[in-house]
Parts: structure tokens; sequence; C-alpha cells
């Protein structure tokens, strides 16, 4: 009898993630074998993620060595740092769905109150955090109104989207990343429209995709989750990328000089 969990690892190799480029010991096994599964499983008992032995894109992001991220004590390196302090703290909802004591003080950057989805509220934290001042006027409690305001406020140098040929060559750690629910609806709030959507702060950026963080997530991505997350999106998710509204400069949108005072 075939093992379900080889044939779905088979064929994930090559498309979701390139063998060479994978943690050992996965590195050094076949896709293909039990051996790989079992392996895989291990490691999602360690991340506390269902053990089902298959690496599929909430396995990848789970496992995959973290970003090496820019250092120094500008603006854009503490947006970063703090992103990543709330990731490493490993922020969880407390007491029902959207609340919670870190969930809230989010929440109140933008005034909302529990209960309220708090993505764009986690970004507009951490940005007011890393810019030592009040919370910039294009932050949001809606992701999709932090684009329209965001985008326009950071202008077209410091803003793009998958239309633009060059977007993947214009993305940048500090940039923020918004989608919406589907293609149609990130057409639509391209084009100035308000629709539901999630956002993140992008923190390392590579061949294979964008690294983030983002807040009101979960393992497999979902904009109404439990936590601050890392996520990695890939150039090569057609879905993922067809439903991305864009990405803008938060240091430029808050009007920030991005020159290092250890310069």
């Amino acid at each position: 009898m075939s093992d379900a969990r080889a044939v779905y690892n088979a064929s994930k190799s090559g498309v979701l993630w390139q063998l060479a480029s994978l943690p050992a010991p996965l590195c050094t096994l076949d896709p293909a074998s039990a051996a790989f599964a079992d392996a895989v499983a291990a490691l999602q008992s360690a991340k506390g993620l269902a053990a089902d032995g298959k690496l599929g894109p909430a396995t990848l992001a789970a496992i995959m060595p973290a970003p090496v991220l820019p250092t120094g004590t500008n603006a854009r390196a503490r947006l970063l740092a703090v992103a990543s302090a709330e990731a490493d703290k490993g922020v969880r909802e407390v007491g029902g769905a959207n609340k919670g004591p870190d969930v809230e003080k989010y929440q109140r950057t933008v005034q909302l109150g529990p209960g309220n989805p708090w993505c764009a509220a986690f970004v507009a934290w951490c940005v007011s955090q890393s810019i030592d001042s009040k919370v910039p006027a294009w932050c949001s409690g809606s992701a999709v109104t932090s684009w329209h305001r965001g985008s326009a406020k950071a202008g077209a140098a410091k803003r793009t989207t998958p239309k633009d040929a060059d977007f993947k060559s214009k993305v940048a750690p500090g940039w923020i990343w918004v989608r919406a629910t589907d293609d149609a609806s990130a057409n639509a709030a391209r084009a100035g429209t308000w629709s539901q959507g999630h956002t993140g702060i992008v923190v390392a950026v590579d061949a294979v995709g964008f690294h983030t963080i983002e807040g009101n997530t979960n393992a497999a991505g979902s904009r109404e989750g439990d936590g601050v997350y890392r996520k990695l999106h890939r150039w090569d998710d057609a879905k993922q990328i067809g439903r991305t509204v864009g990405w803008f400069d938060s240091l430029a949108a808050s009007g920030v000089a991005d020159v290092s005072s250890n310069a």
C-alpha cells in the first residue's frame, strides 16, 4: 500500500520547496520515502503542529530558519526588531477571539475595542513603537484602508503591486504587505474600493519569496487566526500573489528618513 504522506511530499518537491534548501535531516532524505515523512512529522511535533508527515506551506514556514534581519539603530531596523520581539514572545489571543493583553494593546493603537480583527492594529503598533512618535496618519484598523492611505503617502517610488513588472525587486524589509480575499477584491482595492483583507510587516526578502511577521493569523495563514506568527509567502504562489493588493514602505508613508544613527 502506498504511503499518502510520501506521495504528497514527492508532489511538492521542486514545486513548493527545494530539497537542498530544507533543514537537516530532510535535505539528506528522499522526499518520496517514509523516512522523509517521519522526519517531517518529528519536526511538526517539535513545533506544535499536527504531525501528519506532509511538508506543506504551514510546516515549511515553521521549520525554515529565521531570515537574517538588517542590523542598526535606524527606524527600519527598529521596526523589524519590534515585530520580531512580538513574534519571539509567541503572542496569542487570551480569553476569546481577538482578545488578550497584547492583542488589546495593539487594538488601542487604532482605537479598536476587544473582539475586533487586529492584523492592521499590530502593524500600526509596531510602526509607532519604532519611530518614537504618535501613530502615523496612514495607520488604520483596516488592512485595505491602511493600503489606501499608506501607499498614497509613500508615493509611487515607495509602493508596488503585482501588476508592476519589477515588483519583486522593489519589495524590501520594513514594507507593509496587504492582501484582499481574492483576485477580484485585490483589483478593486487597488482602484480605491474597500474590502476585507489582511496585512503584515515584511522582514526579509529572498529568491524564494518575502518573509513577514503578521498579527491575527495562524500556522495555516488565516486572516482570523490566534496570534503573531512568522510567515513565508512564495513568489510562485499564484493564489497569494494574485490576491495581494500591494506593498508600501512604512517609513516613507510615515515621513521618516531612513538614515542610520550610527552611519
